[in-house]
């Protein structure tokens, strides 16, 4: 297998994921779909070959020590990769994903001006954005990052594990660190952070109770913080950083909750109806005082139908909300947007509603 043809291929067929197994053919997840590539079966020789091209001796070193390791991959004038190599079977496997070679802009992505309006226009406060796996989170969160940029002058620190784009200086500059490479992990990254003077700090992987309670106490200490997290609706994002707490600190975490949240954007990635790419439906939660209150209140339950309630007034949006819209207009199939809703029940009720 030639590397270089293959990561070309990649950027060629806009795919997002490239999976080399041996006993399967090469694989490529386009349109969120695993696409066979219709090449030879590959061997383990194949695959061993292709992960000792692109790692390193250091990465090698930690291959053989752990049975995996994940990285990233920059292919020069093309794009940049993150790599994932794992024994199965006793052979090796790799899994590489990639991103456009520059970070996507707002209306590219065709995200809603009051999720604009969040990171453009507050000093301080947590910005969630939570998803599925594979849902878009990282380009929403780079668009976010580089409007940032474009239009701020501050200075941001990202703790990325690892790097998924380059963003360059504008009006505002970026040191970007890539935990395991440019600091040895996170705990030291957010020990640091009050000597390098971020106004705005992002962290691509918001997990683990130390992580979630260094980002709550810089959100209400005066800073703006950005981050991503694998949830299937905001309401699972709550609770999964209420759940991240001890029994005995889970009121604590709900007032830091009330005190530091800014907004929540949950979303999802649908196959468009034409069968031209796919296009994202945002979930849209504000911190207001009614929601302050339900946070401390602990009525997590009741959130889904106050952000129904409060949509008109505050711009809040369900995911019902948003699905009906894309397929009321025809965007998506009702099959898809009943496929990827976490509550199916809930939105073929509001589908059987008058619009």
């Amino acid at each position: 297998m030639n590397v270089e043809e293959l990561f070309t291929s990649m950027v060629e067929h806009r795919a997002s994921h490239l999976h080399l197994i041996p006993g399967s053919p090469i694989l490529m997840r386009i349109n969120n779909e695993l696409v066979n590539m219709e090449g030879p079966i590959l061997s383990p020789q194949d695959t061993r070959a292709f992960s000792e091209a692109i790692m390193n001796e250091q990465l090698q070193d930690e291959f053989e020590e752990r049975m995996e390791c994940d990285f990233a991959f920059s292919v020069p004038g093309l794009s940049r990769f993150r790599v994932n190599v794992f024994r199965q079977r006793g052979s090796v496997a790799c899994v590489v994903s990639t991103n456009p070679p520059s970070a996507p802009t707002i209306e590219e992505l065709a995200i809603p001006e009051l999720i604009k309006n969040q990171v453009s226009e507050s000093a301080s406060g947590l910005v969630l954005i939570c998803g599925p796996k594979q849902s878009g989170k990282s380009n929403t969160l780079a668009a976010l990052v580089n409007h940032i940029l474009a239009t701020r002058c501050c200075q941001i620190v990202s703790l990325e594990d690892p790097l998924d784009f380059l963003h360059r200086n504008q009006k505002g500059v970026i040191c970007q660190r890539e935990i395991g490479t440019d600091v040895l992990g996170y705990k030291e990254a957010f020990a640091s952070l009050s000597r390098q003077g971020a106004d705005v700090v992002v962290i691509s992987n918001l997990e683990g109770l130390e992580c979630i309670q260094n980002a709550l106490k810089l959100a209400a200490s005066g800073t703006l913080v950005l981050a991503c997290a694998v949830a299937s609706s905001i309401q699972v994002m709550l609770e999964n950083i209420i759940d991240a707490y001890p029994p005995h600190l889970s009121q604590s975490c709900r007032n830091s909750l009330a005190l530091g949240l800014r907004a929540i954007v949950g979303q999802l990635l649908l196959r468009r109806a034409s069968g031209e790419g796919l296009i994202p439906a945002f979930e849209l939660l504000i911190n207001t005082g009614k929601l302050k209150e339900m946070l401390r209140e602990n009525k997590i339950a009741q959130i889904a139908p106050y952000m129904s309630a409060a949509a008109r007034e505050h711009g809040m949006q369900t995911q019902e909300m948003a699905l009906r819209f894309l397929v009321r207009k025809n965007i998506v199939t009702m099959e898809e947007a009943v496929r990827h809703a976490s509550r199916p029940d809930d939105f073929k009720k509001m589908m059987s509603l008058p619009y």
